[in-house]
Formats: C-alpha cells, sequence, structure tokens
C-alpha cells in the first residue's frame, strides 16, 4: 500500500515537470508554426509513438462503431477542443499567464464530477484544497498579471474555458477507464484529433507561413513524445486509482514550475512570491490528497 503511495507521488512529480515545461515549449514552436498546424503535428507524433507500443503490448484496436464514435467524442472533447484554445491563446499572452488561467481547471473538475462520478465523494477537504491550490498560483502571478496585445483579453477567455474541455475529458476518462485499456482509450482519439486539427489548419491558416526549422521539430517531438503520449498515459493510469480532483491539481505546479523553467532556459527573473505561492500550493495538495 505503501508503495502504491510512493508511486503516485513520483508520477504527479513526473507529470509535473513534464507539463510545466509544456507552455514554454508551445511558446517556442509557435514563433515558426501556425498554432492549429503545430497542434496538429504534436497528436500525430503522439498517436505515432503510441501506435507503436499498443503492437508492442500486442493489444486490439475495437471494431465495433459504438466504440470508435465515443473515441472520436472524446478526441474532440479532452484534446481538440481544450487544446485550439490553449494553441490559439498562447499568441497572444505569455506561457506563465497561460498556465495561470489554464489553472482553473480543478474547478472544472469538481462541477463535472459531481454529475457524472457520484463514487467521488467530494469532501470539505478537498474542495478546501483546491481553493488553497488556486490562493498560493494567484499569489505567485499576483504581480505578474499584465498583457500588451489588443487580442490578449479574447486569449485569455478562451484559455480560462480551455480546462472545462480538459476536465471534462478527465471525467469522461475516469468512467471509460473501466472499459478500455489506458493504452487503447489514447491511441485513437490521438489519430482523430490530428486530423482534426489539420483541417483547422487548412480552413484559418493556409495563407499563413511555416518554418520547419530545429526549433519547430524539437517543439513538436518533445510535445508529442512527452508532453501528450507519456504524459497523458501516466495520467489516464493513475485515474484508475487515483481521485481524478486530486490528480486535476497538477494544473496548481505548472504556474510555479513554469517560472522555474523559465529562469533556468530564458534567464527569466523570480522572486519571492514564487516560494511562497509554492508553499500554499503543497499545502492545497496535501489537503485534497489527506484521507
Amino acid at each position: 500500500m505503501r508503495s502504491q503511495k510512493y508511486k503516485g507521488i513520483f508520477v504527479f512529480i513526473i507529470l509535473s515537470l513534464i507539463w510545466s515545461s509544456t507552455w514554454l515549449v508551445i511558446k517556442i514552436g509557435l514563433d515558426v508554426v501556425p498554432p492549429f498546424l503545430a497542434a496538429g503535428w504534436r497528436f500525430l507524433a503522439a498517436f505515432i509513438v503510441l501506435l507503436i507500443y499498443f503492437y508492442k503490448l500486442k493489444l486490439i484496436f475495437p471494431r465495433d462503431f459504438k466504440s470508435h464514435l465515443f473515441f472520436i467524442a472524446f478526441a474532440m472533447l479532452n484534446f481538440t477542443g481544450g487544446y485550439a484554445a490553449v494553441y490559439w491563446g498562447e499568441q497572444y499572452v505569455n506561457s506563465g499567464l497561460a498556465s495561470v488561467l489554464f489553472s482553473v481547471m480543478p474547478f472544472y473538475v469538481i462541477l463535472f464530477s459531481l454529475k457524472f462520478l457520484p463514487s467521488e465523494e467530494l469532501t470539505i477537504k478537498k474542495a478546501l484544497g483546491v481553493v488553497v491550490g488556486f490562493i498560493g498560483v494567484a499569489v505567485i502571478f499576483s504581480d505578474q498579471l499584465h498583457f500588451e496585445h489588443p487580442m490578449a483579453p479574447y486569449a485569455m477567455f478562451a484559455l480560462i474555458i480551455s480546462p472545462a474541455f480538459s476536465a471534462a475529458g478527465s471525467v469522461s476518462a475516469k468512467v471509460a477507464r473501466q472499459k478500455y485499456h489506458t493504452v487503447t482509450l489514447m491511441t485513437l482519439p490521438l489519430l482523430y484529433t490530428s486530423v482534426s486539427f489539420f483541417i483547422l489548419h487548412f480552413i484559418f491558416e493556409k495563407n499563413m507561413s511555416v518554418t520547419y526549422d530545429m526549433k519547430a521539430i524539437l517543439s513538436i517531438l518533445y510535445l508529442g513524445v512527452f508532453g501528450t503520449s507519456i504524459a497523458f498515459l501516466l495520467y489516464f493510469r493513475m485515474l484508475k486509482r487515483a481521485s481524478v480532483v486530486l490528480m486535476s491539481l497538477v494544473t496548481y505546479t505548472a504556474p510555479p514550475l513554469a517560472l522555474i523553467w523559465g529562469w533556468l532556459i530564458l534567464d527569466e527573473h523570480i522572486s519571492a512570491s514564487l516560494f511562497i505561492g509554492m508553499l500554499i500550493i503543497f499545502s492545497g495538495i496535501a489537503l485534497t490528497a489527506k484521507k
């Protein structure tokens, strides 16, 4: 039992490190590749990685029409809807602000789980932990929430809405995980997601310039392999054992860690509010995880 607990903590840390870095990597990639096209390549790369793993495990794709309808709906809900807003929004706001706005996801998760996951009991500790964690995020970015681009307010609205899709996807994955193998649940939806983004690209971005330099290629590969296939595989596996509310709190660790990535890679400034906010965030997570 204790080993399972430590394993869960380890996975939570890995997810925090990966997903906190993706905001910076998305921003870097958007310098040379339009958002929907970048997302399409990301999810196609993730699909190829998981397809290889799928056949290595000797799994078989469901052939019934109902399952494929679910995979398409799951792809549109969990990936296309949320990530379309994320990629579009990050054109106009900095990556740190984007991660802060996305961190409202646990509130959406609570709302959806109350409706669709009656077994997910919402305790006072869970609710309080979510609120405390968000206060920590607000403390960290209290002196950094600024923007200059005229499209920024619309981008901020999109980024606040985007986690609703991810939250709904997490709740539906918690249910579907009882029927489908984790790798099966991931593989085809990634393909359907990539197709949807390529369609969006041809509709909205066909006249935009594209540069496939090393920065673009490394961004796509990192986001596809680590930020999508590996991260979501770990996330959905943990959903089988852990509370969906608890797992959603990984979005709270992204903003402070994103600042640290910016400090390490781009030599960006960090302040004392980072450490104060991190303490508050981890207090909220501990409160939510406590039985």
